[in-house]
């Protein structure tokens, strides 16, 4: 076929070449031993290949030289870019303990919040009764019934038409006054004294009805508890009483109060006879 060769000439050229086509698998029995072949090292042959051509040699040598220059300038640089990155060590300082905070003084007194509604039901009977101080839940249809109920039973004549009342609302910061009165509860308490007197004749009423722990406190003694303000207390003058107990909204709330409410008032029906 074109392009092939007959088996006997492909031997010839590769007996040629040189080039041992097969290789036995286990030695022959009075076969020749087989050729050595030494490769030259790696060395010899670049040292012989240097020899032969100078000029070649010369740019290794130049290369291999600028190599070890920039391997060093490189190194150079890692130093000094190591010696700045290096943080320097830190100092060590010891935890200072925290500042105490100062105690409060002990005779500091908060300032007490309060409204007051005041409601003239006659000329001889005054009713004070507290309110929430955020002016919500004001002095209603439902608290006027209620009040009316407890006059009822107290045989205490009640008004026919609608209460007309006002109100005193306690720190009196509307007024300015923060700045020029303390707003102790002493001061509260004769504030509250001096708005009855000139709106309402305090001293010339016979019954004032106390409906609140603001409204007991601050119209008898700011200095004592609820518990001991409830029921019937001495006046301004002999003829006069006061009666504290439980506030409007409080009953309304907690229905089981108006019997303990009841307690504190009944005993004022046997000093009107």
């Amino acid at each position: 076929m074109q392009g092939r060769i007959s088996e006997r000439s492909r031997q010839n050229y590769l007996d040629a070449m040189g080039i041992q086509a097969w290789f036995p698998r286990k030695i022959l029995s009075n076969s020749l031993p087989p050729r050595v072949f030494d490769f030259p090292e790696e060395e010899e042959a670049s040292a012989q290949l240097q020899e032969s051509s100078p000029i070649l040699s010369e740019t290794n040598q130049v290369a291999s030289a600028s190599g070890v220059l920039h391997a060093k300038s490189l190194l150079g640089i890692a130093e000094k870019k190591t010696e700045k990155e290096t943080p320097a060590k830190e100092t060590i300082t010891e935890p200072q303990p925290a500042e105490k905070p100062e105690p409060l003084a002990t005779n500091q007194k908060t300032t007490s919040k309060f409204r007051l509604v005041s409601l003239s039901v006659n000329e001889d009977c005054l009713v004070i009764a507290e309110m929430p101080h955020t002016g919500l839940n004001q002095f209603s249809r439902f608290h006027q019934r209620l009040l009316n109920d407890i006059l009822r039973a107290l045989d205490i004549p009640a008004p026919q038409q609608n209460y007309e009342f006002s109100e005193f609302v306690w720190p009196m910061e509307s007024l300015g006054l923060m700045t020029h009165l303390s707003m102790d509860d002493n001061n509260a308490a004769d504030a509250v004294c001096a708005y009855l007197s000139n709106q309402f004749g305090l001293a010339r009423r016979k019954v004032v009805l106390l409906f609140g722990q603001a409204a007991a406190r601050f119209v008898i003694d700011p200095q004592r508890n609820f518990d001991e303000l409830r029921g019937i207390q001495p006046g301004l003058h002999a003829e006069q009483y006061f009666v504290a107990s439980h506030g409007l909204n409080e009953l309304m709330k907690v229905p089981a109060l108006k019997s303990e409410t009841w307690k504190d008032l009944s005993p004022l029906k046997s000093k009107l006879v």
